[in-house]
């Protein structure tokens, strides 16, 4: 399977990625910003050092500047890059992946997601064409790219003090950032708090099931909120004050309708829940869908000046602070809704609940994606099916999506329904997926 997957590289450390491919990813990569000025960091794997150190040499065989500041939450150094004028930046990570895997994630010099098979890099990797030149590498301080991020938010928020957070930092980059909510009047309680590339507290996935410590501490101790946040610190969970995750469409529609105004625009997931259309529309806020995959989702909130992006995996952005996906910013504007009184626990229950499952098939070895979505298309033909991300089939009553994942050998069925018929529909379009497979 390619490591050169829709939005980012990514595989199993050394059978798939290795340092010498890594080093030629980093000169195509500083060929295309034409040795310009590179932000360069990474997340705790234990692989990181030594990937990092690849990519970096084939940065500066280009001749590129690179500010290198080690292990940094990606949002922190996608604003870093922003708030200093350079060209990209390079994080090496392989996101929610267990830590066998790593991988190469790539921002445009506002801080969001690079679209890089649109740039041409592909060619020169599979050509050798590169820059050559003689770089330069400046070791820069994470806690004064952090300081400076908590500065920039501070003067854009108001939060009452005494509010309690649980941060369940998952053993990744984003260990340390207490701080920031410390700094901004908020009571911290930390989970899984030390870098571990292993990430033996929890796994590396923030989900219902394995912030489930998390939750029972968020109840037990009277929390207001909690946050639980990947390897590489793009996504961010949200915990209500009774313990329960909140999903991330409800977050969104919480900050929509508390921050922003009608005629605004919600740039979401291809997956995410029906609610956002059914909360936000009667208030007058529009909601765009994009296909799935946190850079395309990125983009179309730049480009069509969108006042905040959601994936349902819980990549949030907020352009009003950055454009890239940022979940301390996503979390402290909640604590500011919720700085008046509220419990986000109302709030959330406040919002309708659809029953929701998702489901991944694996393919079997050397099964061709293409050809079983194809044979689906055909399957599904006569339900009207709308192809912008996969097969999605809309109904009155309710909504299924099947999907090639960006990341895994899979196939990714989601159903959503109004009504109490989950298991049928599940099933029904489970046996298709299943049908459609290579015998």
């Amino acid at each position: 399977m390619t490591i050169f997957r829709a939005y980012d590289v990514r595989g199993i450390y050394r059978s798939e990625l290795t340092e010498e491919m890594a080093c030629q990813i980093g000169k195509a990569f500083g060929t295309h910003y034409e040795g310009g000025s590179v932000t360069l960091g990474r997340d705790t794997r234990d692989s990181g050092p030594s990937l990092e150190k690849a990519f970096l040499q084939g940065l500066l065989e280009t001749g590129c500047q690179v500010f290198s500041y080690g292990v940094i939450p990606i949002s922190i150094l996608s604003f870093i890059t922003w708030r200093e004028g350079r060209a990209a930046a390079a994080y090496i990570s392989a996101s929610h992946n267990p830590p066998e895997y790593n991988g190469i994630r790539f921002r445009t010099s506002e801080g969001y997601g690079l679209l890089y098979q649109k740039t041409g890099m592909l060619d020169r990797l599979k050509a050798r064409d590169f820059r050559t030149g003689k770089g330069s590498v400046a070791a820069c301080s994470p806690q004064e790219a952090i300081q400076a991020y908590r500065q920039y938010v501070g003067e854009r928020l108001k939060l009452a003090a005494g509010l309690k957070v649980v941060l369940d930092t998952g053993n990744g980059s984003s260990c340390g950032m207490e701080r920031l909510y410390q700094d901004l009047g908020l009571e911290t309680v930390v989970l899984n708090g030390s870098m571990d590339g292993r990430f033996p507290g929890r796994g590396p996935s923030p989900s219902e099931e394995s912030l489930s410590e998390a939750c029972r501490t968020v109840k037990d101790l009277g929390a207001d909120f909690g946050v639980g946040f990947d390897p590489d610190a793009d996504r961010g969970i949200i915990i209500d004050d009774r313990g329960r995750v909140v999903p991330p469409e409800k977050v969104a529609v919480i900050l929509a309708s508390r921050r922003y105004r009608s005629g605004d625009l919600v740039v979401s997931g291809f997956d995410c829940s029906m609610i956002l259309e059914k909360e936000l529309h009667p208030i007058g806020i529009r909601v765009r869908r994009e296909r799935v995959g946190d850079v395309f989702v990125a983009n179309t909130v730049k480009e069509s000046g969108a006042v905040l992006g959601v994936e349902r995996s819980g990549h949030f952005f907020l352009p009003e602070f950055q454009y890239s996906d940022d979940p301390f910013a996503m979390s402290l504007a909640i604590a500011q809704v919720i700085s008046g009184g509220e419990r986000l626990s109302r709030l959330a229950d406040g919002i309708a609940d659809f029953p929701y499952q998702q489901k991944g098939i694996r393919l079997p070895a050397g099964a061709s994606t293409d050809q079983v979505m194809a044979r689906l298309l055909e399957q599904l033909s006569d339900r009207n099916p709308d192809t912008t991300d996969g097969i999605k089939i809309v109904t009155d009553s309710y909504s299924v999506l099947i999907r090639p994942s960006n990341t895994e050998p899979l196939v990714r069925l989601y159903v959503e329904t109004c009504g109490a018929d989950l298991p049928v529909i599940m099933r029904e379009y489970e046996s298709l997926v299943i049908e459609a497979l290579p015998a």
